[in-house]
C-alpha cells in the first residue's frame, strides 16, 4: 500500500458475532487511514468485535491486517 493511503479518507464497519451483524449500522467516516486503524485499534480489544476498513480507493482491509499496523 502506498504511503499516500494512509492519508486519505477511510471507513471503519465492526462486524458483531453475536446477534447484531453490524454496529453500527452506518460505516463510521475518517479523515484518513490512520485515523481509521486507532479507532479500529480500541474495537480489537472487545471480544466478538471485529473492525474493517474499506479505504477510499475501495481497499477491503481485514481485522488482521490492521493489527499488524498497530504493532
Amino acid at each position: 500500500m502506498e504511503t499516500e493511503a494512509f492519508e486519505r479518507p477511510a471507513s471503519l464497519k465492526v462486524w458483531h458475532v453475536g446477534p447484531e451483524h453490524f454496529f453500527p449500522t452506518d460505516p463510521e467516516r475518517f479523515g484518513s487511514l490512520r485515523e481509521a486503524i486507532a479507532a479500529a485499534g480500541d474495537i480489537l480489544i472487545e471480544p466478538g468485535r471485529h473492525p474493517w476498513i474499506v479505504t477510499e480507493d475501495g481497499d477491503l482491509l481485514p481485522p488482521n491486517w490492521i493489527r499488524t499496523q498497530l504493532h
